[in-house]
């Protein structure tokens, strides 16, 4: 009966029983490893490293305390076997059981390690400290005094190979004095090869490198000695057939073939059928019409009929290549040309094979929405050209519509209705992307290739029949986005125009202007945006795959300053508060700088740390008093403060007493989430789960009177921020993330001072719950 009613608490009680009760069941004899501690007399060697060659690892925690794999597992393990619990033990975690054998082994993996550290003299000693069934293991390490590094030697008899020694020598990474390190050896070894590779040296490899280590000196210090050895030196003569030892070569590009329509499943039917030499390169095809101009394909090919070979510049084509979209499989194949006399160069024919992917696709999209406990229904439908013109065009068309019942802000007024709901809208959008700058020649003349540049063309226009107004908004922009580095990438939309009409109702607007909100007035009134914005983002994540990383964006927005600036010679006219007005219609002037920052730390395979803050403020400038509504800041939502619903919280400590989205001209905001991984629900599918805490508020920055309280003082920002905190679940399908999240107000600033703090003042009611669904991360 109490099962029926309460099923999900009774299954958390038995979770939360058996993961906290891991051992009871354990057989005579047998104890669960709980923890694993090194102790070590420095801290030369990351903990963390040395834990990754320990054998055994204790069972996988959430939140640092609860064991929620090994009670899944203990759960399915109790009692008679189903089919619901054999489920629960495949998604579980068996208990780790101590085995000394592989604690023994764990030992000799760390002391190995330590040694290669250059600890020659180190041990590594272990202990097992048993209570009741549980058994926790530690590790001492002694590490001795280390061994450095006396002399690097480099040496080679390859004649052209030994006039690169001195860059070697002054280059390298090991430094005389330095502590002997194998990894830091190691590097070194690669650094060489990929140096001399880079040079043109195609067939080199680190296998011809051989690494010589004298420790024999007495005096805790080693000479390193790099030999570069020659083909076939080194090597017994029977083992390849007396083959003569030769130098190494360096290899020029000849030939350059490009295929753009291969197929790998039938290459016997993909022979090229015609053939041009153009600009030192051979495009071929099946046919002549190519699926891709031919200036454009150039554009991203980074090596060219006489240069040396050079793998960087072979690394960055492929990339570039997959940067156009267009090709489903890229293969880059280098073949050596038969030299017919000793005089001849050494030299390489390159033959690139690109299949062709399907250039158009056709989406449907369909979502439920909950704004503030509103419901509504939206849906979208889209189309896709990945090659419009053959130059790797993107071309975008979107058109989405969607329904929502709402709360008049005006009772008496009258609205349609579609079904049960009263409020929908309708908007088309067009999106083209070109792969350069759409600028004059003579600007993008300097432009380095390497900035993979692009150019973005949006035009979108929005319809809302809302209960108290109908608004529409008209988008257009024009923008160059490029890459700095593999960390950095920039945005340029110097052209940006909002236009917004807005035709309230009658008693709508009889209701605002009973407030007398300036703010509110201009929000819902028709106005024009002509701005421009600067966007840098930095993200390291590619370049620390597998470790924490930075994301970091900031932003700048400028908005009617050319005009205000041309006022005079445009002999633009004024409203009669002093508002410039371009076609009759005034227009906004503001400028607006915000910054979005977020560390993300790497616990362990299966737990990460997410830090973020978030900051902002808009400035109305000349004639503008307010920023316009939809540049504003807001507070709440799914990938705001998750305990309020979207743009209801603030501003400061104002408490809302007409049903509007509230908003701000400064933004802070920070938040901090738990991420681990907790199951497999299908081949492609994880179930990651979330726990999180978020602070922040909007303020304004001049008092309104309107909004009591919503103005920023810096003594008073503490006590105005608002906190909450909440658990999720995060559905991980590859291709995108279905997040649910659930949150409560812990501190709300809406409330009298001494009652901000929710729970000690108030019981707590599931009501209190602000459910948030959503799409990708949150950060």
């Amino acid at each position: 009966m109490y099962f029926k009613k309460y099923p999900l608490y009774i299954l958390f009680f038995a979770l939360t029983f058996y993961a906290c009760n891991p051992a009871r069941k354990l057989p005579e004899g047998q104890y669960l490893l709980t923890k694993n501690v090194i102790v070590a007399d420095t801290g030369l060697i990351e903990k963390d490293r040395l834990a990754s060659l320990i054998k055994q690892k204790p069972n996988r925690k959430i939140l640092g305390v609860f064991r929620f794999h090994l009670g899944v597992y203990n759960l399915g393990n109790h009692g008679k076997p189903t089919k619901f619990k054999n489920w629960l033990k495949s998604i579980g975690e068996e208990p780790t059981i101590l085995d000394t054998a592989l604690v023994e082994k764990s030992r000799n993996q760390i002391n190995l390690l330590v040694h290669k550290q250059g600890f020659f003299n180190s041990t590594v000693t272990d202990t097992v400290l048993y209570k009741h069934k549980t058994a926790k293991v530690n590790y001492a390490i002694n590490y001795g005094r280390p061994y450095l590094i006396r002399n690097v030697v480099y040496d080679t008899k390859d004649p052209v190979l030994k006039n690169l020694l001195f860059l070697f020598d002054s280059h390298g990474i090991l430094n005389k004095g330095s502590r002997y390190d194998e990894d830091l050896i190691e590097k070194e070894r690669d650094k060489i090869a990929s140096d001399i590779k880079d040079r043109g040296y195609y067939f080199f490899s680190k296998n011809y490198i051989t690494i010589q280590v004298d420790s024999s000196l007495g005096t805790h210090e080693t000479d390193l000695f790099f030999y570069i050895n020659r083909k076939n030196e080194n090597i017994d003569p029977a083992l390849i057939g007396n083959s003569p030892i030769e130098n190494h070569h360096s290899y020029t590009l000849r030939n350059i073939y490009i295929q753009t329509d291969f197929n790998p499943k039938d290459p016997t039917h993909s022979i090229p059928q015609d053939t041009i030499y153009y600009h030192g390169y051979y495009l071929l095809s099946q046919d002549s019409e190519r699926i891709i101009r031919n200036d454009q394909l150039l554009g991203t090919i980074f090596f060219k009929t006489g240069d040396l070979y050079l793998q960087p510049s072979v690394d960055y084509s492929y990339t570039r290549l997959q940067d156009l979209n267009i090709f489903k499989f890229i293969n880059i194949q280098f073949s050596e040309v038969p030299r017919e006399f000793e005089t001849d160069s050494f030299k390489l024919d390159v033959t690139i094979q690109l299949t062709p992917m399907d250039q158009q696709d056709v989406t449907f999209e369909a979502e439920a929405t909950n704004t503030g406990g509103n419901l509504g229904l939206a849906g979208s439908v889209g189309y896709r050209n990945k090659n419009l013109f053959r130059n790797a065009e993107v071309l975008e068309i979107k058109v989405k519509g969607a329904v929502e019942a709402l709360p008049n802000f005006n009772q008496p007024t009258e609205n349609k209705k579609i079904f049960a709901f009263n409020t929908f809208e309708l908007g088309p959008q067009v999106n083209l992307t070109f792969k350069k700058f759409l600028l004059p020649k003579f600007i993008t003349k300097g432009t380095s290739r390497y900035f993979n540049p692009r150019t973005n063309l949006n035009i979108g226009y929005n319809y809302q029949n809302r209960p108290d107004f109908t608004r529409s908004i008209l988008n257009i922009s024009l923008g160059y986005l490029w890459k700095g580095s593999k960390t950095q990438r920039f945005a340029v939309y110097p052209f940006e125009v909002n236009s917004v009409y807005v035709n309230p109702s009658p008693a709508f607007q009889a209701k605002l202007d009973s407030l007398n909100d300036p703010r509110l007035l201009y929000s819902y009134d028709t106005h024009l945006i002509p701005s421009g914005r600067f966007t840098w983002v930095f993200n390291n994540q590619e370049i620390r795959k597998n470790g924490n990383f930075f994301f970091v964006r900031g932003n700048l927005e400028f908005a009617g300053l050319i005009l205000t600036g041309l006022a005079k010679p445009l002999n633009l006219k004024t409203d009669a508060e002093g508002n410039y007005k371009v076609f009759d219609i005034k227009y906004s002037q503001y400028i607006k700088p915000d910054i979005d920052m977020s560390y993300h730390q790497l616990l362990d395979p299966n737990n990460s740390l997410v830090y973020r803050i978030a900051a902002g403020i808009g400035i109305p400038v000349f004639t503008s008093r307010a920023l316009p509504f939809e540049k504003s800041f807001f507070a709440g939502g799914a990938n705001s403060l998750r305990a309020w619903s979207a743009r209801t919280l603030g501003p400061g400590a104002y408490k809302k007493l007409v049903n509007i989205e509230q908003s701000g001209d400064i933004k802070i905001e920070a938040n901090f989430e738990y991420r681990s991984f907790l199951l497999h629900l299908l081949e492609s599918a994880q179930l990651e789960g979330a726990a999180f805490v978020d602070a922040g508020n909007i303020w304004t920055r001049n008092d309104d009177p309107a909004r009591p309280g919503s103005q920023f003082e810096f003594q008073h920002m503490i006590k105005e921020m608002g906190l909450g905190a909440g658990v999720g679940l995060r559905f991980n399908f590859s291709f995108f993330i279905l997040r649910l999240d659930a949150a409560v107000k812990l501190r709300d600033p809406s409330l009298d001072l001494a009652k901000r703090w929710v729970y000690p003042n108030q019981k707590f009611v599931i009501g209190d719950i602000t459910p948030n669904l959503a799409i990708g991360y949150p950060f």
